[in-house]
């Protein structure tokens, strides 16, 4: 059984959710509610009409990028597919004829924050079996005009690089240990981001940095008053302990973290669908598991007090607990 559920809207945003589901739900309900100042997804080409109605209805408006369709079978015939990273799709451009794909879009309360958007909001995406490296300061650009905190933007500028660095693990060092609490703090958890329960959609540059706590408490409490439900589960899924394999890239658990050793009875794995090829081959011991833990070099994965497979661990996973 999934850890991570599906969430139905009871109030605010159930047009929204109807068209796209959850993945991107708090950050429609973050622009509608007006804490954060844009936000970007990705709209069926079918449905793209009725998603600008609904927009214009919650006081936003919509400009579009290009449609990402299906990708080619093997990334291996892309030229400068090796610097993907979280996205794998064919560009093209968007016109009210074409029926497959999704269109990527900006969605903002401003049409003038939504067009600053579009300008550096841009993917790279496979055009004549080519990917094309996006400039690094459109990406500085994009983190500001989405409202990221200025800390964790010059972070992302200096470790969001995938051939040298893995930007989670960077944040995890950049975390100061307090004595008798959780290495996180929930409101920096952005792992759950495009899995429907979150309130930030950044990396941060802390998993206790106090301005990305501000801002996720602000979106917090403003979706609490239109959504209580939504707020209650996801505070309680950010809560759950990590074991951390790259962006995108981890393992959830339902049970708890102490002395560096997650007890659990249930567990979940979510895989960058970018780099599929990264994934790891012992998730079935360790759902068939109750205990996991980290020694210098080493994951030793466990049931009760028997360890049914060790593992060699890379310097760059981590295992991760909130408050």
């Amino acid at each position: 059984m999934d850890i991570i559920k599906p969430y139905t809207p009871k109030k605010f945003g159930k047009e929204y959710y109807r068209i796209k589901g959850t993945a991107q739900y708090p950050m429609f309900m973050a622009t509608a509610l007006g804490v954060k100042p844009c936000f970007d997804d990705w709209i069926p080409v079918d449905r793209f009409d009725e998603f600008v109605k609904v927009c214009r209805d919650y006081g936003l408006y919509v400009e579009t990028d290009v449609v990402f369709a299906q990708p080619p079978a093997d990334k291996k015939d892309v030229v400068g597919g090796k610097n993907l990273t979280t996205t794998f799709f064919t560009g093209k451009g968007f016109a009210k004829n074409i029926r497959d794909g999704e269109v990527h879009v900006f969605v903002s309360s401003s049409r003038k924050a939504a067009l600053e958007a579009k300008k550096s909001g841009w993917y790279s995406v496979v055009i004549n079996s080519r990917s094309i490296n996006k400039p690094f300061v459109d990406h500085l650009r994009f983190g500001k005009a989405l409202g990221f905190p200025g800390c964790c933007v010059d972070f992302f500028r200096k470790y969001n690089n995938w051939n040298i660095y893995s930007h989670p693990y960077e944040t995890f060092k950049n975390t100061p240990m307090i004595k008798n609490r959780a290495r996180g703090s929930y409101h920096c958890n952005n792992f759950l981001m495009d899995n429907t329960y979150f309130f930030i959609h950044h990396l941060p540059c802390s998993y206790r940095c106090e301005s990305t706590i501000s801002l996720a408490r602000r979106v917090e409490e403003k979706i609490r008053v239109v959504e209580p439900g939504f707020v209650k589960n996801t505070i309680e899924l950010l809560k759950k302990p990590l074991l951390v394999f790259g962006e995108r890239h981890f393992i959830i658990f339902d049970g708890t973290m102490e002395n560096g050793e997650i007890r659990y009875s249930n567990a979940q794995y979510i895989t960058n669908p970018g780099r599929l090829e990264e994934a790891v081959d012992f998730f079935g011991p360790i759902k068939k598991a109750n205990r996991i833990a980290f020694d210098k070099d080493k994951i030793r994965i466990m049931k009760d007090n028997s360890v049914t497979k060790t593992v060699d661990k890379e310097q760059r996973w981590f295992m991760i607990d909130f408050d």
